[in-house]
């Protein structure tokens, strides 16, 4: 019996190596999938910014040289070429336009290396789906609190939910906003159009979702982080058919 009984106890030992073993090697080629996806989405964001960086150089020398043709031809008072390059310039204006649409120009304000990888990832996922996320932040954001995994879960699943709440809207615009008050409190404001939505305090209760084959969990966890930390806080506001959801982040303790 004793020889059967170590015999039975190696195969287990081994047989929990090679679980664990195989569970490690998973994980480890999980995380490397994950790190390869987002530098695709890395590389392919730079390259658009470069791109409409281009665009945009090109709009202003064309521009500054029909502003000078202009100027010539008010001071000669030439006014039929006056009028068709008035024309020409007013045509120009889709064009800025289309350069106004590059929402996250200014992620370099963004400081946390995890938070800046997710808006890049959620920037992309939107633009699949024919959603404009744009990036509101017009000073340096860095977020010292230690759980900035909790943050960048939670801001994840807001993120998320605004964008499939979105997709059913025709209104397709996602705001993303961060700012810090002068109490050194950082806020980001998620803001999406929600024309059925009556009721928010029905939003984080456990069950609750709008969408098929959606079990409405991720709005009930978010109520849960924030409230496991004492750093947290989340406000919710309803205003003209949009939702606005912040979460306010105090300084570490």
């Amino acid at each position: 019996m004793i020889p059967l009984l170590i015999i039975f106890i190696i195969f287990i030992v081994l047989t929990f190596i090679q679980v664990f073993s195989f569970i490690q090697a998973y994980s480890y080629r999980q995380e490397t999938e994950a790190k390869i996806v987002q530098n695709q989405q890395l590389q392919e964001y730079l390259q658009n910014t470069e791109q409409q960086y281009q665009e945009l150089r090109h709009f202003k020398h064309d521009y500054q040289n029909m502003l000078l043709a202009l100027e010539g031809f008010a001071k000669k008072g030439n006014q039929q070429q006056f009028k068709d390059y008035y024309h020409q310039l007013v045509q120009q204006r889709p064009q800025t336009e289309n350069l106004e649409e590059l929402t996250i120009s200014h992620i370099d304000y963004l400081k946390n290396e995890p938070l800046r990888g997710l808006i890049i990832q959620k920037f992309f996922a939107a633009k699949q789906d024919n959603i404009q996320l744009q990036l509101e932040i017009d000073q340096n954001i860095e977020i010292h609190n230690p759980d900035i995994l909790s943050i960048v879960r939670i801001l994840g699943i807001l993120l998320d939910n605004a964008l499939e709440q979105t997709a059913q809207e025709n209104e397709k615009v996602v705001t993303c906003a961060f700012n810090q008050t002068a109490d050194q409190i950082i806020e980001i404001t998620i803001a999406n159009p929600a024309t059925n939505l009556t009721n928010i305090d029905q939003l984080f209760a456990n069950g609750y979702t709008t969408k098929q084959d959606h079990h409405g969990f991720g709005l009930n966890n978010v109520q849960k982080m924030v409230k496991q930390n004492k750093n947290l806080f989340l406000e919710t506001e309803l205003l003209k058919q949009h939702l606005n959801i912040t979460l306010m982040i105090t300084g570490e303790e």
